[in-house]
């Protein structure tokens, strides 16, 4: 393929997730075969870029490493897995044997290395009721799926869940992207033995794939996602690179930003609903795309630190929810203080001139003792403390595709190109709010003039919709946060 022609098909390409739930998943697949003398399990894991970074840690392996070696780090791996997996036989608790265990890397987002961890185990007990269930990862999202077969001298009553193999093993993920992945972690069989040993239907447990088993990756859409082979990740691993190919890697990073700030999220209906009623500039607007640059630059930083050295004591996606509740929050308290400052004028009891309240704005306000208030906040009745909140609810949660980004650039040794490419990708973020402003600022100016909408209702009322707007989203923002709400779970 010519050169010339990455920059395009990685904009074409760049819908594609690497995982069928984000960077940070962890998929389980759990094949339990029953015999006339026990169960056979297959258990596989299909680590996603972050949690295969920090295993390979603690592993102290990386993807140079020999086959021999990952596979005898995925032997103790699986050993340890076995132990968190409760069987019951009857009743009876039950210790899995580990027959034979394999690693398979392959490579994911931002080059990053992707595991596929490959463990069979096998139960001795009769024939009768057999119980299972996952204790691996369980906060991880994922696909998780469970998968029960009769083996020889078996026959099955009864089983769950009842389903067919979805995912081959977690080497073919189905492609509808409305689907929604299983979530089973609990399984159960029933069955007696048979007089003569049968072969049942279904094939039987086969052995270990080879490290170089190919996955197929789910049709899953996420605008602006950096994602395996794409022009950043190919321009990460290249050799000697010239200001050409620097200012073509700056370029795409910033497009990705900004492709990005377009999914749901980041706060353009705050930003939107901020300004509406609210006497916003230009300078307004651009503050609020330095904030966001600064908040979520400083955000990919801190979870990168978390992740390269601290992930022992806390993953890194358990601080995904603690900022997004953060930034809800904050969103929700301006609302209310918008709410009723906006109410209160609505009604005719608010200040009429703003240009005299200089609390609260950090001493960022100042008299130069001629006489003259010096303001270095920009004019308006919008206050520096808003304007920093709502900087912080568009970049404070940072977005995986950055992580990787940074953390594959780590890895390889080239910071400092990563973190010209990190800030160029929050610049395209902050210009898409940027410009959401300016579009916001601009039609205002096609709504009636003050005299005529302060005789009407509708128009008079209006920043107090907006305001109400604000508490909204930042309740729903918080609630999902805290997986209170969750809007795609019936999908």
């Amino acid at each position: 393929m010519k050169r010339h022609l990455s920059l395009p098909l990685f904009l074409a390409g760049g819908m594609l997730w690497a995982h069928p739930m984000g960077n940070f998943s962890v998929s389980h697949y759990s094949r339990i075969e029953v015999t006339g003398t026990g169960a056979n399990i297959r258990y596989v894991l299909d680590l996603a870029e972050i949690p295969t970074f920090e295993l390979l840690q603690q592993w102290k392996l990386d993807a140079g490493s020999s086959q021999d070696a990952l596979d005898r780090a995925a032997a103790v791996q699986a050993r340890k897995w076995s132990r968190n997996l409760k069987i019951m036989a009857d009743g009876r608790p039950q210790k899995p044997e580990l027959e034979h265990a394999a690693a398979a890397l392959d490579k994911g987002a931002g080059g990053m290395s992707i595991l596929r961890v490959t463990a069979d185990l096998r139960v001795a007990c009769a024939p009768g009721k057999l119980t299972y269930e996952d204790g691996n990862f369980p906060d991880r999202a994922g696909w998780k799926e469970i998968v029960v077969a009769a083996g020889d001298g078996a026959e099955l009553e009864a089983a769950s869940p009842a389903g067919a193999d979805c995912s081959k093993e977690l080497k073919a993920y189905p492609q509808d992207p409305l689907a929604a992945p299983p979530q089973d972690l609990k399984g159960s069989a029933v069955w007696r033995g048979t007089a003569a040993p049968l072969v049942s239907e279904a094939a039987p447990v086969p052995a270990a794939p080879a490290p170089s088993t190919a996955v197929t990756q789910p049709g899953q859409t996420g605008a602006g996602m950096v994602v395996k082979g794409d022009f950043l990740s190919r321009l990460l691993h290249q050799g000697d690179i010239g200001w050409g190919m620097m200012l073509a890697g700056m370029v795409v990073a910033f497009g990705l930003g900004a492709i990005h700030a377009l999914s749901p999220g980041h706060g353009k209906t705050i930003v939107a609903a901020y300004l509406v009623g609210a006497r916003g500039t230009a300078r307004h607007a651009a503050f609020l795309g330095a904030m966001v640059t600064f908040t979520h630059t400083i955000s990919v930083f801190f979870l990168g630190f978390v992740t390269l050295f601290l992930s022992r004591y806390v993953l890194p996606e358990k601080i995904y929810p603690v900022l997004g509740a953060i930034s809800g929050l904050s969103i929700v308290w301006i609302g209310a203080m918008l709410f009723f400052q906006r109410m209160r004028a609505a009604k005719g009891k608010g200040h009429t001139d703003h240009h005299h309240h200089h609390h609260g704005d950090g001493g960022l306000v100042h008299d130069h003792g001629d006489g003259h208030v010096h303001s270095h906040v920009p004019e308006g009745e919008i206050s520096l403390g808003s304007l920093v909140a709502l900087g912080a609810s568009g970049g404070l949660v940072p977005c995986p595709s950055a992580l990787v980004l940074l953390l594959s650039s780590v890895a390889l040794g080239r910071v400092a190109l990563g973190l010209t490419l990190l800030v160029a990708f929050s610049l395209g973020l902050a210009v898409v709010l940027m410009g959401i402003g300016m579009m916001v600022l601009y039609a205002k100016h096609l709504l009636p003039d003050s005299q005529r909408s302060a005789t009407n209702l509708a128009f008079r009322y209006l920043p107090v919709a907006s305001a109400a707007v604000i508490v909204c989203a930042g309740v729903l923002m918080t609630g999902v946060a805290l997986g209170v709400i969750r809007p795609f779970a019936g999908i």
